[in-house]
């Protein structure tokens, strides 16, 4: 009876903090790094939402990071300032955060979270280093000049040239931002294509050889942490 009592007791105190965390901003949970402290990275997940993501979440932070994954429905309102505020208000408080070292922080965006990371994480140069997204949604841009032009944050981005899921995220839209990009010096968007790889290529779902492609963008993802998030 002490043991179950226990058990409700500790449940009780997981909803509440999450009901807590719920109600100052998108839904989200921790993953710290073994080492205790690390600089921050926010990941914001994708439509399915943030189950499918705690897989990267957690090679992120045992590659050292202290990591809080977003759900990025959350992001997807029609008030771009509430978007914008709501992700700020993420990175800030994670960087207050017990486990936060220092520092400026990296934004990993899957899918649809790659779209809130494209269009808000990488226009934060106060708040941001870093940002990374694979296999982002790009349908809503319709100017890719206008569109990175307003980049100021280095961007990573994975893509397969396979993806067809829903139109959302066609490798023609990610070259033309790639091409766009070239214009600047350095450029703030580079792109790294996976040969016959579709979507969502990092979940656990995916086809055997768009996994590969993920592992092999998981490593470039820490690779590239690493180099812009050194731990002071």
């Amino acid at each position: 009876m002490l043991k179950v009592l226990r058990f409700l007791v500790s449940a009780l105190v997981l909803v509440l903090t999450c009901a807590s965390a719920q109600d100052a901003g998108p839904r989200r949970q921790e993953f710290a790094p073994k080492s205790g402290n690390g600089r921050v990275v926010v990941i914001v997940s994708g439509q399915t939402g943030m189950a499918g993501y705690a897989t990267a979440a957690q090679q992120i932070a045992d590659a050292g990071f202290d990591v809080v994954l977003v759900d990025g429905n959350d992001f997807w309102i029609k008030d771009t300032r509430s978007a914008w505020n709501m992700l700020k208000d993420v990175i800030t408080q994670a960087q207050a955060g017990a486990h936060a070292s220092p520092g400026k922080v990296g934004v990993v965006g899957y899918s649809l979270g790659g779209a809130t990371a494209l269009t808000y994480a990488a226009r934060m140069p106060d708040l941001v280093a870093t940002v990374v997204v694979a296999y982002p949604l790009t349908a809503f841009i319709k100017d890719p000049v206008d569109f990175v032009g307003k980049i100021k944050v280095p961007v990573q981005m994975f893509a397969g040239t396979a993806d067809t899921y829903k139109d959302c995220c066609l490798i023609a839209t990610a070259r033309q931002l790639a091409e766009a990009a070239k214009a600047a010096s350095p450029p703030m968007l580079s792109l790294h294509e996976y040969n016959g790889v579709g979507h969502g290529f990092n979940l656990p779902t995916a086809a055997p050889k768009d996994q590969r492609a993920g592992q092999d963008a998981m490593e470039r993802t820490i690779a590239q942490l690493k180099q812009d998030l050194p731990n002071p």
